[in-house]
């Protein structure tokens, strides 16, 4: 036996093992690309809505009555909570 045959096995043992870390590598870098993906969305999103939260369009006029509800709604819960427990 030469020794280059003695090393064989070793050689595809280090190929195996290079070839395990390289992919678990690229699921890392995979998985840390979908979360800095997942925040561009997110922030796009946040984005879009107060640009279009501020328009004339439908959606604008939606918004506009959503906060008028609840600044109408935190104003008149505390009398009626008052009159409900307290009277």
């Amino acid at each position: 036996m030469t020794r280059m045959e003695n090393l064989q096995p070793d050689l595809e043992e280090q190929a195996r093992q290079d070839a395990v870390y390289q992919a678990a590598m690229a699921s890392i870098n995979a998985s840390k690309r979908s979360a800095e993906r997942s925040g561009y969305v997110v922030m796009g999103g946040a984005m879009s809505y107060g640009e279009g939260s501020l328009g004339d369009g439908l959606f604008g006029k939606a918004t506009h009555a959503a906060q008028l509800f609840c600044i109408g709604f935190a104003c008149a819960v505390p009398p009626l909570l008052v009159w409900v427990v307290l009277l």
